[in-house]
């Protein structure tokens, strides 16, 4: 292996070790824990995701701004990674709820603050703008090998009543596989030779910043207190062309993520799935998602992210307008590929039209924006745009629960077809300066 490949295998392995936390801590087993085994009401839960998501509005936006003006992101992605690992560890061993909760909340907010100064480092380990498709979809395709490797290793030492038990391996895996980035991803000097034409080797060890851009990055230092920076932040977006991106992000992300979520509820209400066939179901949308990850990120450095994520959004809108439609319960072995097809293919090239959208001084503002939208998103579509209408449709028309979902289904293609229209002005030319 080429010495100038070790940082994006570095860069490629973090994707694997941050789904790991992200399986077994937010999807697959705290909640399990807490409600099922704990006896606790599913608000607890609820709340404590909440108090976290309002923690990083306010927070994501100066953590950016602040790598910014430092000029690097590995900083902080190494100190909030170290803190997930920890806090994940605290929580196999912890007793009560409250502290629980408590943990579980701080191990959340971590993780997503290091994963928002993640996602900027895709330049740093693809300099090479052609390059940075490929190596966008790898990492997600093995991050989706890393949810499956997390599902049955941990499954296999998570015995029934016992879920606490995943977390220790859980954040013995997440440390393991996030150590290769804090070691081999080395943040080249902002303004040195070859930024400009961005062809610098991906592995040039940082520096001290060049005289002229000093002073640039202490003018951006900020000053602000948290809410002043997220106004500010967000005034900015509206004004720059990313901000179009991230107002469709939100709505295509929410629609694709929550179709996701209820897939096996949806199933499960046809009536004709039995639990081995939902689980193959979710199983072959997984796989998809891989393909779709791999197959987007090549298209991507040939046409382009746009055209890429508007054919996709295209082909889902499509599918889910046709599944609504129809009702079929034989559609949603075409319907579920689509969708991870669609999951997989989004979350490998959005971040690099977002790449080429922001200047390099502003990535960490700009993605931290991201990486708040895509949160945010996460829980609006399943309480309104799933739940809302599944229960307006029953309580107010009084639809079956199947019906109800039908159109809830179309509610979502509405909002993917939103973020296509949306975006579709939006012009993906690279853009080197604020």
């Amino acid at each position: 292996m080429t010495r100038d490949r070790l940082p994006v295998v570095g860069w490629v392995l973090y994707d694997f070790a941050n789904t790991i936390f992200s399986l077994v801590v937010v999807t697959r087993y705290f909640n399990d824990w807490i409600i099922t085994e704990r006896g606790q009401p599913d608000v607890y839960v609820g709340l404590m995701s909440a108090a976290v998501s309002l923690l990083l509005v306010v927070t994501l936006p100066v953590v950016g701004a602040r790598a910014d003006a430092a000029g690097r992101h590995k900083p902080t992605l190494m100190v909030f990674t170290t803190l997930c690992v920890g806090l994940t560890a605290l929580l196999g061993t912890v007793g009560p709820v409250l502290l629980a909760l408590i943990v579980a909340g701080l191990a959340t907010f971590c993780f997503n603050v290091a994963d928002s100064q993640y996602h900027p480092l895709l330049a740093t380990v693809a300099p090479q703008e052609r390059r940075r498709g490929r190596v966008s979809g790898t990492g997600v395709a093995v991050g989706y090998v890393g949810s499956l490797t997390a599902l049955f290793a941990i499954g296999a030492i998570v015995t029934e009543g016992n879920a606490q038990a995943a977390f220790l391996p859980a954040a013995g895996l997440f440390g393991v596989f996030a150590l290769p980035c804090f070691l081999l991803v080395r943040e080249r000097p902002r303004g040195g030779r070859g930024a400009a034409s961005g062809e610098a080797p991906a592995g040039h060890a940082g520096a001290d910043p060049p005289p002229e851009i000093a002073p640039a990055r202490r003018a951006r230092q900020p000053t602000r207190g948290p809410l002043a920076e997220l106004v500010a932040s967000v005034r900015r977006a509206r004004q720059a062309p990313h901000g179009r991106l991230l107002v469709a992000r939100f709505f295509y992300v929410d629609a694709i993520a929550t179709v996701i979520q209820f897939m096996t509820v949806y199933a499960g209400r046809t009536g004709d799935f039995e639990d081995s066939e939902i689980d193959l179901l979710l199983a072959v949308a997984t796989v998809a998602a891989i393909g779709g990850a791999i197959g987007a990120g090549l298209a991507a450095e040939r046409v382009g992210p746009r055209k890429v994520v508007l054919v996709t959004l295209m082909v889902t809108v499509a599918t889910l307008v046709l599944g609504a439609g129809t009702g079929s319960s034989a559609l949603l072995w075409v319907l579920g590929p689509v969708v991870g097809i669609a999951l997989g293919s989004l979350s490998a090239v959005d971040r690099i039209f977002l790449l080429r959208l922001v200047p390099e001084d502003r990535r960490g503002e700009d993605f931290s924006l991201y990486a708040l939208v895509g949160k945010l998103s996460s829980g609006f579509g399943p309480l309104v745009l799933w739940g809302g209408t599944v229960l307006a449709m029953r309580e107010l028309v009084g639809l079956s629960a199947f019906d109800a979902s039908r159109v809830a289904v179309g509610v979502l293609a509405a909002a993917a077809l939103a973020g296509l229209l949306i975006l579709r002005p939006l012009s993906d030319a690279l853009r080197e300066t604020a």
